[in-house]
């Protein structure tokens, strides 16, 4: 029997997420600006243009309020259009724009990484102003691609329409000019023959997207095991200031890495890999999205946990106050 549970736990989710990480995230960019330049360097931009990313896939979340539903053939990100009053295409982009942001975010965090490794073997001049140009250019080129997938290649179509009218109004009581979708169909049934058919441009987009997320994943381990190589080497020849706060960062970004991979990382290899092999798990895949809309308010809390002119800066400010 249908039920709006997932829909409402969602719903909660966002709230949650949404408020947490806009105040958290806000605190940081406080602390990050704050903080004299010749601290951070150029890093104290980046790690500023990691929490923007963040409020601003808080603010889709919580104004998109999707859910997902894996059925055997496919993963859908879906929204409620009753709920939120969106016309059906409007509620497209709305969900293309939130995926894009997704792989922002995700390139961003094997950016960091690649960042901390050019710090301690001296090679910022890739990193340097004049190179911001490029960069911009290329995250925006690769968030553009990941729009296009999801709102072209991933779009609505007769034949999941098919699968998905039974399946969301036994799941969800939705009916279909209720709702709007995005995602992959792997495989479709050929009415003329009977035969299953792989669907080349979900495999297409899928293609690029999981494979951008494999590539970030391999970054964060391969420049991880490297920047922790070369710290050890430093112990010799660099200043006790120097090695202290590159240890603190790093610190920062492997305790970042296990949150992504719990939030982010393993639910998407759930998502993309659970429909290929026709693994149906249904309204329960909710529970990544649950995870996706409480991700964002986790990576400042390590940082500034995790770094020491933060963590003082905080600590003096609940002080300070407590006495008054």
């Amino acid at each position: 029997m249908c039920s709006s549970f997932w829909l409402v736990s969602n719903l909660y989710a966002g709230y949650v997420g949404f408020f947490l990480s806009i105040t958290i995230n806000l605190l940081l960019l406080f602390l990050i600006f704050e903080t004299p330049k010749k601290v951070f360097g150029s890093y104290k931009y980046l790690m500023a243009a990691f929490s923007v990313v963040g409020i601003f896939f808080s603010f889709c979340d919580f104004y998109m309020k999707p859910h997902l539903h894996i059925t055997k053939t496919s993963f859908i990100v879906f929204t409620d259009l009753k709920l939120l009053g969106y016309s059906y295409f409007t509620g497209q982009l709305a969900l293309a724009t939130l995926c894009s942001t997704y792989g922002m975010m995700i390139t961003m965090l094997a950016m960091h990484f690649y960042y901390r490794y050019l710090s301690v073997t001296s090679s910022l001049y890739r990193f340097f102003f004049k190179n911001l140009t490029i960069w911009v250019i290329f995250l925006t080129c690769n968030s553009a691609i990941w729009f296009f997938c999801f709102l072209v290649l991933n779009s609505p179509s007769p034949m999941k329409d098919e699968e998905l009218f039974p399946e969301f109004w036994e799941s969800y009581c939705l009916k279909p000019n209720e709702y709007t979708y995005t995602g992959p169909h792997y495989y479709y049934t050929d009415n003329s023959t009977g035969e299953w058919k792989f669907h080349i441009p979900s495999f297409v987009a899928e293609g690029y997207t999981a494979g951008n997320i494999a590539v970030a994943f391999v970054f964060l381990t391969y420049f991880g095991f490297q920047t922790y190589n070369h710290l050890n080497k430093l112990e010799v020849v660099a200043s006790v200031n120097f090695r202290e706060l590159q240890n603190q960062l790093f610190r920062t970004l492997v305790v970042q890495t296990i949150f992504p991979t719990i939030f982010l990382f393993f639910p998407v290899s759930c998502l993309v890999v659970f429909p290929v092999f026709g693994v149906r798990i249904g309204e329960h895949a909710n529970l990544i999205m649950i995870l996706f809309s409480i991700y964002p308010c986790f990576e400042p809390i390590v940082a500034m946990c995790c770094i020491k002119c933060f963590r003082v800066r905080i600590t003096s400010k609940c002080i300070c106050k407590g006495f008054l």
